[in-house]
């Protein structure tokens, strides 16, 4: 048996990929023949958050993201064109409208990557979260040749410095990778401090959970990945971050966590369920306290896999100092 047959067989999981996958499938039957998108054959639109993990509920919403790779730029006239679209497509799937007054919606040119990697305006215009979103938790809504092509073209940039080499080691990609968890770290943190709302404590066990799967759920197979490519990580970065999980687990070769995994696969499902149905402006501290052991556990072995003998020394080292 290996951690995969373990995932495929919890069936709460497996019920919300498939349900998933029909909100997937409808969203993009929709923008599919939207006559406004139609005219521009160089715009991915792709879904983030639980829709892009593949673990949403009945009530999940429809996070978007635009990305584009063309020679010129999107002209603000058509622009707006695009999102008049995508906000209304949005509305008839009966989905809310984009959070934080729409702050994602904007057209993020691939070709600009290499310039924004690590500079300031990497945060500031939205890029870096961008970025991260499209290799980590992503799923196409419109255009999925686009999709691949713009994820392909990200990650070439990662890997530009692999020609010639035997044993490539995917720091830079890991670099940014654990960059953006420190900043959500950091994010969430902030927020706590200014304004500890209901929508806050919502967000923070989102970090607790869904980000850290979403993060570290791509880093365990990362690290244990033989002949690291481009295309092997893309490849890796179709995959549901649960499923990347499981993967990791296996390369690990690691029978003694196969029972805890059962018990964070159920855990985790709970804390789906738990943001379903509470509302967090006046949670019990017993469910709080329940969802915080919950979490507890979800980090412990997160870390037990990452801190396996199996991994590799130097990569135990890396991802402490």
């Amino acid at each position: 048996m290996s951690f995969q047959d373990v995932l495929m067989r919890h069936e709460s999981i497996q019920k919300r990929k498939e349900t998933s996958q029909t909100k997937l499938d409808r969203a993009r039957k929709l923008f599919s023949v939207d006559p406004i998108l139609s005219k521009n054959s160089d715009i991915c639109i792709f879904a983030a958050g639980s829709l892009g993990r593949l673990d949403s509920g009945l009530t999940s919403d429809l996070d978007i993201f635009v990305t584009t790779m063309g020679e010129t730029k999107v002209g603000r006239l058509d622009e707006i064109l695009y999102f008049s679209s995508i906000l209304r497509l949005n509305e008839q799937l009966k989905y809310e409208a984009p959070s934080n007054d729409g702050e994602f919606l904007k057209i993020f040119h691939v070709s600009e990557n290499e310039g924004k990697v690590g500079s300031a305006n990497d945060d500031i215009e939205n890029w870096f979260t961008t970025r991260m979103l499209l290799l980590l938790e992503s799923n196409f809504i419109y255009n999925e040749v686009a999709y691949h092509e713009h994820k392909k073209a990200i990650l070439d940039f990662y890997f530009r410095d692999s020609a010639g080499q035997d044993k490539f080691r995917p720091v830079f990609l890991l670099n940014d990778i654990l960059r953006y968890w420190r900043t959500l770290c950091l994010n969430y943190e902030q927020k706590a401090r200014s304004s500890p709302s209901a929508s806050w404590k919502k967000k923070n066990f989102n970090l607790k959970f869904s980000r850290l799967l979403s993060v570290f759920g791509t880093v365990l197979p990362l690290i244990m990945m033989n002949e690291v490519t481009a295309e092997k990580i893309e490849l890796l970065s179709s995959k549901t971050p649960m499923d990347r999980l499981a993967e990791g687990l296996d390369a690990l070769n690691a029978p003694e966590l196969f029972s805890d995994f059962q018990t964070f696969l159920d855990h985790y499902e709970f804390f789906l369920k738990t943001k379903e149905t509470t509302n967090f402006s006046n949670v019990t501290e017993d469910i709080k306290s329940d969802l915080q052991t919950r979490a507890n556990f979800v980090s412990e072995f997160i870390f037990n896999a990452l801190n396996h003998e199996s991994v590799p020394k130097e990569f135990r080292r890396y991802l402490v100092i």
